[in-house]
């Protein structure tokens, strides 16, 4: 459970990083993260709650999410997408997640509960 403790704390960072390399606005920016947090999230179910817990390292998606922050985020300050109008596309953009299993599909909840940005 520790794991998707983690996974949650990453897909904040993510989302608050909101951006990607191909983005031209504001709206694009949050399609291009809502895909990258749906690979986490269909990584995520394709595992076993035994696989979970013996994991020694990171997911490939968490470690792909983690990559990606930094250049979000920049690319984001460059199109000048304030975190607001990022929150509000990505809350949007939310109901477009899918999640097959019982891990994705708490990601989900946690993300449609808590939104983007706390």
């Amino acid at each position: 459970m520790r794991k998707l403790f983690i996974l949650m704390a990453a897909l904040g960072l993510v989302a608050a990083a909101c951006g990607g390399d191909s983005g031209g606005s504001c709206e694009e920016v949050a399609d291009e993260a809502i895909e990258v947090i749906q690979g986490v999230i269909d990584e995520m179910d394709s595992l076993t709650i035994e696989e979970l817990g013996a994991m020694e390292d990171e997911p490939e998606a968490i470690t792909e999410l983690e990559r990606r922050a930094d250049e979000l985020q920049s690319q984001a300050d460059e199109l000048g997408c304030s975190d607001a109008e990022m929150e509000e596309l990505l809350t949007a953009r939310v109901g477009n997640l899918e999640a097959e299993g019982m891990f994705g599909g708490l990601l989900i909840d946690e993300l449609e509960g808590g939104g983007f940005f706390e």
